[in-house]
């Protein structure tokens, strides 16, 4: 009996899924509401295809893969015709370890780096506690794999966002939207009026209310409302992380 199963999801065409960060964000979105309470422990998307794992047995894995794959594939493709999705078992706590990394690491394995520097379409954003949606992989991932240390997932990263000390304004509006899991820092998804509450927390302790309204695109008036809203300490860290990393510029690496 296998102890957990690894998912692979394509189109038909081979076409790339996720072609942008607003798409592999929402990839991830998708993921962290339809399989809350699913046994899902990873996930992580190349171009043209994606990978879930999932602690259970090969029912449970077939009723997960018809659920998400239907959520994923209206959110990414609903006009493109997918393929039926691959199972291959995972035999022993060994080669969960395995499949965990190579799942997480779907990018450097295909070389694709470049396609999505900050992990948009991964959950490794979600274990570190860079996007809150998805914070919930966490537990799932100490109840099954114990071994796992942040350090490693860190170096998975290419190191620790919060360490940097660079904050620039500009990279503000997507450290918001990315923490949320959306395209853009505008609308009223209550993760990302979270997250501009964080924003706006973090932003006023370095500039003017009028400098952080023109980077959010919002008023002044508004910057003021947020500003005595009191920011949920998660959802804080993260879009201190996505901002200090981010600012960095997406070729350079995070500090260790």
């Amino acid at each position: 009996m296998a102890l957990a199963w690894q998912l692979i999801l394509r189109a038909c065409d081979n076409r790339v899924l996720a072609p942008d960060p607003a798409s592999r964000r929402g990839w991830s979105r998708t993921l962290a509401l339809a399989a809350k309470g699913r046994p899902l422990l990873a996930h992580g998307l190349a171009d043209t295809h994606g990978h879930l794992l999932l602690a259970c047995d090969r029912d449970e894995a077939g009723r997960c893969a018809r659920s998400l794959a239907r959520a994923l594939h209206h959110c990414l493709g609903p006009e493109v015709p997918w393929e039926p999705v691959r199972f291959s078992p995972v035999r022993d706590q060994t080669h969960l370890a395995s499949a965990f990394g190579y799942v997480l690491g779907q990018l450097e394995h295909h070389g694709l780096h470049e396609l999505d520097p900050f992990f948009e379409g991964n959950a490794l954003p979600d274990l570190l506690g860079l996007r809150p949606g998805g914070a919930w992989l966490a537990a799932q991932v100490r109840r099954h794999l114990p071994r796992v240390r942040r350090e490693e997932l860190l170096a998975r990263l290419g190191g620790d966002p919060w360490a940097s000390g660079e904050r620039h304004l500009s990279a503000l509006e997507q450290a918001v939207a990315a923490s949320a899991g959306q395209a853009t820092a505008w609308g009223n998804d209550a993760l990302l009026v979270e997250a501009r509450v964080a924003g706006v927390y973090l932003a006023r302790q370095r500039h003017l209310s009028r400098e952080v309204a023109e980077t959010l695109g919002i008023t002044i008036r508004t910057v003021s409302r947020l500003a005595a809203l009191q920011p949920t300490a998660p959802m804080l860290r993260a879009v201190e992380g996505q901002w200090a990393w981010r600012s960095l510029g997406s070729g350079q690496k995070c500090p260790s």
